[in-house]
């Protein structure tokens, strides 16, 4: 299970511009995790408006370029929507295949890596098969969801990755319910690694009896959060107690959002706080009463491949209440730690929320219970291990065993 002096380039649409960033901090939280093993990481990852190339944590990060300017942030907000609602955006996206297969080609030939560690093989897969076949570098296919949701939609998004996956030498999986999704287009061995937190956790914030009870909802403003189901909750909640419901997050919904709190009366008990800081974060999720994550399927198709917000909110010992989608599923034990309900549905989130309301100590009970749960289950001492195992039975040549759930 040795990588040490090993390079590994990491392949990925998203990845943070700072230490403080929020951009796929899950990732680079890995590589930070994995970098105790003495393996050196690349990491390839698209330029954002332009963004140039950059060091991070001592890791060289090539962003890059596939369009003008003020096109180039087709991954930022969510790239299945963005194609949804501004169809010229295709145009953006076969750019950044076709840009980012000669360039990752050009890094592969300067770097020479050992690996390949690919995130949502599509479309990445595609950008990383000719560095592949013609240097010879073994791949490891990280799935996250959102590209198996995309080919539940679209027949030849299938067709590509039956074709693709086989010639992976390690395929992994963020939850159970993503490693379901691979199950329909490829029969092989696959390994279910979670990911952990991306924040340091801080007590929960003392409360008086008195203070407005706080809901907090963390997350990209996209149709799959399912955001506006929880502002149509709100009404039925407010009837009965008053609440405060604070969102951290930006996104292409954001106006039709704001929109719909106007609509409804909601702008004295919303905030709209943006993106944060890490640290910023952290003391949402510690000042927060209750934790919200109403996801849906989305009109793509598209949901919750895990949901790492739902593991930052246990970590700061605060009740969950989320949908029952996705790998949602695989973190919340209903009625334990939080309280699942059914996707789309308002009257359930409110009935949810008062329940939590009414009863604070059940609530202090759930957060508890979530905090012992996830220290055991979503630890990062127990997640690089299973990464460290995969990357080296890779880099081995050999891929052993028979798919693993992780977080039963």
């Amino acid at each position: 299970m040795n990588i040490e002096d090993k390079h590994i380039l990491v392949v990925t649409s998203v990845y943070p511009m700072t230490a403080d960033g929020n951009h796929g901090a899950f990732v680079r939280e890995a590589i930070l995790r994995l970098q105790a093993t003495g393996a050196k990481f690349t990491v390839f990852a698209p330029a954002y408006e332009g963004s140039k190339s950059h060091v991070l944590d001592g890791v060289k990060v090539y962003r890059f370029r596939y369009c003008p300017k003020r096109f180039e942030n087709l991954a930022r907000d969510g790239a299945p929507t963005k194609l949804q609602r501004q169809p010229l955006y295709l145009i953006a996206a076969a750019f950044y295949i076709l840009f980012g297969m000669l360039q990752l080609f050009w890094v592969c030939c300067k770097e020479k890596p050992n690996l390949l560690q690919i995130h949502w093989p599509f479309p990445h897969g595609l950008i990383a098969l000719p560095a592949s076949i013609l240097l010879d570098i073994p791949m490891v296919f990280s799935f996250h969801g959102a590209e198996l949701m995309l080919a539940n939609k679209f027949s030849f998004v299938t067709h590509i990755l039956r074709w693709l996956v086989p010639l992976a030498k390690g395929v992994t999986a963020n939850s159970s319910f993503t490693s379901g999704l691979i199950r329909k287009i490829y029969d092989g061995p696959v390994t279910v690694i979670p990911y952990g937190m991306t924040i340091k956790p801080k007590p929960p914030k003392k409360r008086s009896p008195e203070e407005v009870r706080s809901l907090l909802f963390v997350g990209r403003l996209d149709e799959r959060k399912g955001l506006r189901y929880l502002l149509a909750a709100l009404p039925s909640v407010l009837a009965k107690y008053p609440v405060r419901l604070r969102i951290v997050g930006k996104g292409i919904l954001e106006d039709e959002i704001k929109s719909q709190c106007d609509a409804i009366g909601l702008n004295d008990v919303v905030d709209f706080l943006g993106f944060v800081s890490k640290e910023e974060l952290a003391d949402e999720y510690a000042g927060c009463d209750i934790f919200v994550l109403p996801a849906i399927v989305d009109s793509k198709g598209d949901t919750e491949g895990l949901g790492i917000v739902i593991i930052e909110a246990l970590a700061h010992q605060k009740p969950v209440i989320a949908s029952a989608v996705g790998g949602i599923v695989d973190v919340i034990h209903s009625g334990t730690t939080g309280l699942l309900v059914p996707e789309k549905d308002p009257e359930a989130l409110a009935q949810a929320i008062l329940t939590l309301l009414s009863n604070p100590t059940k609530a202090q009970t759930m957060g508890q219970q979530g905090l012992a749960d996830i220290q055991v289950r979503f630890n990062w001492h127990h997640i690089t291990p299973m990464w460290q195992q995969v990357l080296a039975n890779a880099l081995n040549n050999t891929v052993t065993g028979k798919a693993t759930g992780t977080i039963a």
